[in-house]
């Protein structure tokens, strides 16, 4: 796979993938780890031209309303952006 030179300018390299004869590509580990994608997480399929690009397809968000009871896992992911360094 050969890319331009804008085309490495756009983000960080992960290395190669090459698709397999049934037609799977794997994601490169690293890639997975920092964007912390496990099995069964879907992607939308968009051809850009000759390029392909993935779009990860995110979980729908529950709203939630005053008076009803949160879980424990409400919270499980809100973080300093949230909350600030305490």
């Amino acid at each position: 796979m050969s890319q331009t030179d804008d085309d490495t300018d756009t983000g960080e390299q992960y290395g190669t993938a090459e698709l397999n004869d049934r037609g799977r590509l794997t994601i490169p580990k690293s890639l997975r780890e920092d964007l912390q994608l496990d099995g069964g997480v879907e992607f939308t399929v968009i051809r850009e031209g000759g390029n392909i690009r993935l779009v990860r397809e995110l979980p729908e968000l529950e709203t939630v309303t005053h008076g009803d009871e949160w879980g424990e896992e409400a919270f499980r992911d809100a973080g300093e952006a949230t909350f600030g360094c305490r």
